[in-house]
């Protein structure tokens, strides 16, 4: 048993992903309010509104350390849709219904490699955290989706008002946890937010590399969840 030891995992894109994707969901949500659009309506429009997300992330990241501005990223995503879709009616409760959609439990899922590993962590004695940049609902996402039972504490960063990579949001899971740095890894998918955020707050980071991207990132590297099991 690895008593006293924590592990620490991002949520989006480690933990779990958006399922069905935002396509699918704004085109269902949009029809259901009687606008005529398809997934094949809304999928050119994904590269631009990515792009304003990490442009709005590079200009200003701290969004993510209030919940209010958190929301409001995504109701702009939402709402550039509708603009490139050519929808003009209604445009602001299009995009609250989409993220309200996202706020239930059915529009998210667990990736395959994860509960295994979930339960295997649990087996060896580790206690479980989530640290992510995420507004106030995330605690209850994951109680909605049955699964914060594993976990000891869901740190979000719109609820401390602070966010990856600065260290203040790992302190404070710590201190939640009652662990030292030295007994806590990080698991999460992004070199810079979860890597260089784990390692300014001396927890050891471990990066989820499912696609095979990331030949150059100067952190551990996994391609599979479920190597956390024994590797740890």
């Amino acid at each position: 048993m690895e008593n006293g030891k924590v592990v620490f995992f991002d949520a989006g894109g480690t933990l779990l992903r958006a399922d069905p994707p935002v396509p699918d969901v704004f085109a269902i949500v949009a029809r259901r309010r009687g606008y005529d659009i398809t997934v094949r309506d809304v999928e050119p429009c994904m590269a631009d509104v990515d792009a304003f997300y990490d442009a709005e992330y590079m200009r200003d990241g701290d969004f993510w350390c209030v919940h209010e501005r958190a929301v409001q990223i995504w109701l702009d995503m939402y709402t550039m849709l509708a603009n490139y879709c050519g929808i003009e009616d209604d445009v602001p409760g299009l995009a609250q219904a989409v993220y309200d959609e996202y706020l239930k439990p059915e529009c998210w899922s667990l990736y395959p490699d994860v509960e295994a590993t979930l339960k295997g962590l649990k087996r060896r004695g580790f206690r479980l955290g989530i640290i992510s940049n995420w507004d106030k609902t995330l605690e209850n996402l994951v109680r909605e989706m049955g699964y914060l039972p594993y976990f000891d504490e869901v740190v979000s960063s719109a609820s401390v008002g602070y966010r990856k990579p600065g260290k203040e949001i790992f302190e404070i899971a710590l201190e939640r946890m009652g662990a030292q740095p030295c007994d806590a890894y990080h698991v999460g998918d992004l070199p810079e937010a979860d890597g260089d955020g784990a390692t300014n707050a001396g927890i050891t980071p471990v990066i989820i590399d499912r696609a095979g991207r990331l030949d150059d990132c100067p952190y551990k590297t996994i391609r599979v969840m479920t190597d956390l099991v024994s590797e740890l």
